[in-house]
């Protein structure tokens, strides 16, 4: 005999209630924080040192790839994901890029002030905290729960080394997040890793290495991600976006036959 309308509306009370305790249960378990950093796609503002291989639009469009293939992948991770816009003193923060996901302005005069300060208000809110650049667009989200584990795991600090001597990515426990590891760093040059390392010494911070990897800001680093984009597998399957958009460009190797149009 099948169950009638009563059996059925407990059976469906039954499993919501049991949905909404798991999604609670994993709140309470994942006390973690992403901030992605990153900029509104606009033309001459991103990817400006790509300017001269691309145009201005199409350094803008680039940048706007690596985005919309980040955030799906990101917002799949066992954490929650803010995106911190770098915008002008008056200039509106982008509204909601997903649902869940929060949008933020950075706050700072400079990238160490900023990524302080968001770092910090993230600490007050999550017991581990990370923050990563838009210009990683094949990180994987394990990459990121690695970093957050590794926190959870004892260390202060976890690090994503950068070919060009920066990171890519920081984790730290909230206790960790003091402004002095964001001072006196060089950013934007090869020195950054090692100073924040230094700072880490300084302030007796444990720290956890991650594997290397390279930001895409050159146009040596735009065709070695061509590259990595133009055979099937996982990074091409985890940024459509951005192959497709080099593909159209005829910067994949071997896409000039599937090229619609130039660039």
């Amino acid at each position: 005999m099948p169950p009638d309308r009563n059996d059925l509306r407990q059976l469906r009370q039954g499993r919501q209630y049991r949905q909404g305790r798991q999604r609670r249960q994993g709140r309470q378990q994942c006390q973690r924080r992403l901030l992605l950093f990153t900029k509104p796609a606009r033309q001459g503002r991103v990817k400006t040192r790509l300017i001269g291989d691309l145009t201005a639009a199409q350094a803008a469009e680039l940048h706007a790839a690596f985005l919309a293939d980040l955030l799906p992948r990101l917002a799949g991770g066992c954490f929650e994901l803010d995106v911190l816009w770098a915008v002008e003193p008056g200039e509106r923060v982008p509204g909601r890029v997903r649902p869940g996901v929060g949008s933020l302005r950075q706050e700072g005069a400079g990238l160490g002030e900023r990524l302080y300060a968001a770092l910090a208000a993230a600490a007050r809110r999550s017991r581990v905290v990370a923050a990563l650049g838009s210009d990683h667009p094949t990180v994987e989200v394990e990459l990121v729960e690695r970093a957050f584990a590794a926190v959870e795991n004892g260390a202060d600090v976890a690090l994503g080394p950068a070919e060009d001597g920066g990171y890519y990515l920081v984790a730290l426990a909230a206790g960790a997040v003091r402004r002095r590891l964001f001072e006196d760093v060089p950013w934007s040059t090869s020195g950054v890793l090692a100073a924040t390392l230094e700072r880490c010494a300084e302030l007796g911070l444990t720290v956890e290495l991650l594997p290397g990897a390279a930001d895409v800001d050159t146009p040596a680093d735009l065709a070695r991600l061509a590259v990595r984009l133009a055979p099937p597998g996982a990074a091409a399957e985890g940024c459509p976006r951005t192959r497709a958009l080099l593909a159209r460009w005829r910067l994949l190797p071997g896409s000039a036959e599937l090229a619609g149009g130039g660039r």
